[in-house]
């Protein structure tokens, strides 16, 4: 059986060249890599890639910009225990992940990170981008260096990513929309609560508001639906008055909350004895659970984020090491979680 250290014999190049070639990888010239190209035809050469890289001693790299888990908002725990164990199963191919975490809600710390990553020389990264403005500033350096990405969770359209697994946001949005329909009378005031100044540059929160105004502008034109900026979003006492000034002056029927932070919102919602409010928002982590099944939260959209980073790191391992290019999208599941299935889930 012809191997590549015969392939790099005949050929009088390194194995690392004959692999670069078969991988069309950068690095090796074009006469070079004809020359290459025309043995391995002659030998009828067909490689086991993952055997090739075990013999070759070859050891990747991936780099992780991911979003710190925060007591306020526990959910980046899951794509992390996803990363760890798709790491921990492909061990064996000596791929490694190194993590660069930073503050969802601070597009400086999400910076200061990317900056860091770019440093590391990774083989490959994976990228939750939350902040699309920063992300289209700091990503044409992975380009440049020809750094294989893939976006997980955020999807901004126009970059070179590999590959996108993540919720359709603007289709979840307008889920939830349906779902608050069928709670609220066709002459609702709806209250859409944003944890954030600079909720222009988040890319995921924007298209899901966006999704839900689109199925009542379609369906039910006399709902009336206001945005409420809340400035603080770790300050209960903050968020407690602002969101009873804006009661104080409008009569709302149903609140949707476009991110993990619905909690916030029902512990308000307990705290002012306003329970008759409907409330949809997204994922199951522990608090959204606990005002979930005590019906101050209605429904709850889940999307598997431990999947996200786990085949996050399976797509650019499969890249790395078999030359498997994924599909540019990997949707993530739109689960619909309400008390009386939430601990079948």
């Amino acid at each position: 059986m012809t191997t590549i250290k015969d392939i790099a014999k005949k050929a009088n190049v390194s194995t690392g060249t004959v692999d670069r070639v078969i991988h069309n990888r950068p690095g090796v010239s074009e006469k070079t890599k004809a020359h290459v190209q025309k043995i391995i035809k002659e030998h009828n050469f067909q490689i086991n890639t993952i055997a090739s890289t075990l013999a070759l001693n070859k050891s990747y790299k991936i780099g992780v910009l991911i979003p710190e888990a925060r007591a306020e908002n526990e959910f980046w725990s899951e794509p992390k225990k996803g990363i760890e164990t798709a790491i921990e199963e492909i061990k064996n191919f000596k791929i490694s992940a190194t993590f660069f975490k930073f503050n969802q809600f601070d597009s400086n710390s999400y910076q200061d990170a990317f900056l860091n990553l770019i440093k590391g020389n990774f083989d490959a990264v994976l990228i939750a981008p939350v902040f699309h403005k920063e992300t289209a500033k700091f990503i044409k350096q992975l380009d440049k260096k020809q750094t294989p990405y893939v976006f997980i969770n955020t999807e901004i359209k126009g970059f070179n990513a590999l590959s996108f697994i993540g919720q359709d946001s603007y289709k979840s949005g307008y889920l939830a929309a349906k779902l608050m329909s069928v709670m609220v009378t066709d002459n609702a005031q709806i209250l859409i609560p944003v944890f954030r100044l600079n909720k222009g540059n988040y890319s995921s929160i924007n298209n899901r508001i966006t999704g839900f105004k689109a199925f009542f502008k379609e369906k039910y034109t006399s709902v009336k639906i206001k945005d409420l900026v809340i400035p603080n979003f770790k300050n209960l006492e903050v968020i407690n008055n602002t969101l009873n000034e804006a009661l104080k002056n409008d009569i709302v029927d149903g609140i949707f909350v476009p991110s993990s932070s619905s909690f916030l919102i029902a512990e308000c919602l307990e705290n002012s004895q306003l329970n008759h409010i409907r409330l949809v928002g997204y994922d199951t982590n522990k608090k959204n659970i606990e005002f979930l099944k005590n019906d101050t939260i209605d429904f709850l959209i889940c999307q598997n984020p431990y999947n996200q980073g786990y085949k996050g790191i399976k797509l650019l391992s499969d890249y790395l090491v078999m030359n498997k290019t994924p599909k540019p999208i990997y949707p993530s599941p739109m689960t619909i979680v309400t008390n009386e299935n939430v601990d079948s889930i």
